[in-house]
């Protein structure tokens, strides 16, 4: 499968998946991101892994129902700062936890306003973070090889299998 090909897939099906749906796949990968916040947080002495978990618990209790946009404001205004800045720290361990902390906030922003771009989005924050480790751990990899790797692309089929509900 290309990126190409998953991305047609992928768009198709989440034209057909219902709101609660998406909602569980956002919530699926940013449960499996928060390790990555966690130990850049253990490792810089910086962020707060608990309020992305009270972000993700929060989108976990409000799934399909109407949330208050002053809450989710809120959430914005306390997630904002905890983003890391890669311009501050600039390592791998950073770009996993920005991608993390991105896709909860992502996932606030799919309950307030159900535009699924924000779904794109949280697949994308999960398949970089996996092209990152990928490129940490083999530098000479190409962009082709990193495209059609089993680890890519295994994710890429494990999302849509999600999304096959």
């Amino acid at each position: 499968m290309t990126s190409s090909e998953f991305v047609t897939l992928f768009k198709s099906k989440v034209d057909l998946t219902s709101l609660d749906v998406l909602t569980d796949f956002g919530l699926d990968i940013c449960d499996r991101l928060l390790p990555e916040y966690t130990s850049f947080s253990e490792n810089h002495n910086w962020g707060n892994p608990d309020l992305l978990k009270e972000c993700i618990e929060f989108c976990r209790l409000h799934k399909g129902t109407q949330v208050n946009h002053s809450d989710v404001k809120s959430y914005f205004d306390k997630l904002d700062p905890i983003i890391p800045d890669m311009d501050d720290f600039g390592d791998f361990d950073s770009s996993y936890a920005l991608n993390a902390s991105c896709a909860v906030y992502e996932l606030l922003e799919y309950l307030s306003d159900k535009d699924t771009s924000h779904i794109f989005n949280i697949s994308t924050y999960m398949t970089d973070t996996i092209d990152f480790k990928l490129s940490e751990a083999d530098a000479s990899l190409t962009n082709e090889e990193l495209e059609s790797h089993q680890d890519i692309v295994e994710e890429w089929k494990y999302q849509l299998k999600c999304l096959n509900i």
